[in-house]
């Protein structure tokens, strides 16, 4: 009894320690990225531009498709704007420099995982940038709300399905998580990673619905993508705002963004052990 009382304590202060960790580090994330306010309103613009120049592109492509709407391209870049906020990860921006410039040694000595430290910084610059986006949102809904070109009541959702979205999008940000926390060990082996970092933000941008809504793409194109990772870290969740998917598709996506959260936690986990017989500390 004495020894399940003590695992039980040091459990718990394991749990209250990552909390004050993750805590601390979106803290001072905020306190910095504040100081930035042109960077602020670069960014603001930046995703206004983003969102009506992809809405204006597929809009037009939607003339040739009978099954498209106007109103579902409108609403499914508005709601992308949003979603790719709270899903975004960026580790590979920092992470990588960090081990270029050596600081990485500093995180594994450590007395928590390193990744707390990363979780934290990620959540602080989704939650800030959520906030500064959320103005523009509101607004770009009352005029599409305005101009009919909104396909759904916000206020319709059950409690079941919105905690079914706010789960989709917890397991896109940590399938992003995990995945950009491998790509950056590679600057362990490689040290121009200039190339790779564009080349994995290309890749997402492509395969997660971004660029090119999973709805436009044909037939082929989407039984190839339902069976990769980038799906589910943007157009998954949109998809099930939106209700385009039947029940079966839906229990379908939640097992396979599931198991592939799995893998991506073992591939990192492996690529990681591996990375650390490598790492030499360059940049001390």
């Amino acid at each position: 009894m004495q020894k399940e009382k003590i695992k039980k304590k040091t459990k718990r202060k394991s749990k209250n320690k990552v909390w004050r960790i993750l805590r601390k580090e979106i803290v001072m994330f905020f306190s910095g990225e504040s100081l930035y306010r042109k960077q602020i309103l670069a960014w603001l613009i930046a995703d206004i531009i983003k969102v009506v120049g992809l809405c204006f592109v597929w809009m037009s492509a939607s003339k040739y498709t009978s099954d498209i709407t106007r109103n579902y391209v409108v609403t499914y870049y508005i709601l992308l704007m949003l979603i790719s906020k709270l899903t975004t990860d960026r580790t590979i921006e920092f992470g990588i420099g960090n081990i270029l410039s050596g600081r990485f040694s500093n995180l594994l000595i450590k007395p928590f995982n390193y990744l707390t430290e990363y979780l934290g910084i990620n959540i602080g610059n989704n939650i800030f940038r959520t906030i500064l986006f959320l103005p523009a949102f509101l607004v770009a809904l009352f005029l599409v709300k305005k101009t009919n070109l909104w396909m759904f009541n916000i206020a319709g959702f059950s409690i079941v399905e919105i905690l079914l979205i706010a789960l989709s999008i917890v397991i896109g940000f940590l399938i992003n998580f995990f995945i950009g926390n491998t790509v950056a060990l590679i600057a362990i082996f490689v040290k121009e990673v200039d190339g790779i970092r564009v080349f994995y933000y290309n890749i997402f941008s492509m395969l997660s619905g971004e660029f090119i809504p999973f709805a436009f793409l044909p037939t082929i194109g989407q039984q190839v993508m339902i069976f990769l990772p980038f799906r589910y870290t943007l157009s998954f969740p949109i998809e099930l705002i939106i209700n385009s998917l039947s029940i079966q598709e839906m229990q379908f996506g939640f097992v396979l963004s599931l198991l592939w959260l799995a893998v991506c936690i073992v591939i990192y986990k492996i690529f990681y052990k591996i990375s650390l017989t490598h790492y030499e500390a360059e940049g001390l």
